[in-house]
């Protein structure tokens, strides 16, 4: 069975880059960035024009998804892109490339990730577990789209997409995910400190 729709790109507006992430990225000195959930690569292309060559930019997303981002930043110039495709088989997620990252380094490595995927408790609360193991301490998680849900979702409802009714129950449908990874997992955890409410954390030395 695909996955195709669980990743709810297209929502909110995604085609102009993450205004608020970039701007935060840009004034945190952060040069290694991970950004799980690609879409058209907006958000990506002025993390890397902020970067300016240095750095480095890695990009979790599905297999075509991610191939296209990369290339449209090479094609930008920016050769400081590493491209972590995963399939849409339904087991499959970037937790899976996550997984890779941290088998191969087995220490921290990146200093912000930015969290735009599936928005989901399946998909994410093992990313943030993931992202944790992955972050030096001092950098950051940004999380997207705290509110969302996949009921008020134009692409991810039961009217656009009947297959979510197959996927998940009627609570699943109606909670804003995302808020319960922050709310019961990154907000209690005393590592972290919170730099923009409901969005963006710091992960301090302890």
């Amino acid at each position: 069975m695909s996955v195709a729709h669980s990743y709810p790109c297209g929502d909110l507006n995604v085609r102009a880059a993450n205004a608020e992430t970039v701007e935060f990225f840009a004034a945190s000195g952060c040069r290694r960035y991970a950004e799980l959930g690609v879409y058209q690569g907006d958000t990506a292309l002025a993390i890397a024009t902020s970067l300016g060559g240095e750095g480095e930019l890695h990009l979790f997303d599905f297999e075509d998804r991610v191939e296209l981002v990369a290339n449209r930043l090479r094609e930008a110039g920016h050769d400081n892109v590493f491209a972590h495709p995963n399939t849409r088989r339904l087991m499959d997620s970037y937790n899976w490339s996550l997984m890779r990252l941290l088998a191969e380094y087995r220490e921290p490595f990146f200093d912000y990730v930015f969290v735009d995927g599936a928005h989901t408790w399946a998909h994410d609360a093992l990313a943030f577990c993931l992202a944790d193991r992955l972050l030096l301490p001092g950098g950051y998680l940004d999380f997207d789209d705290y509110r969302w849900t996949l009921r008020d979702s134009p692409s991810m409802n039961p009217e656009a997409f009947p297959e979510v009714e197959e996927l998940y129950t009627d609570d699943q449908i109606d909670a804003a995910q995302v808020a319960l990874i922050v709310d019961l997992l990154v907000k209690p955890d005393p590592r972290y400190e919170e730099i923009v409410p409901n969005k963006i954390f710091r992960k301090g030395a302890g």
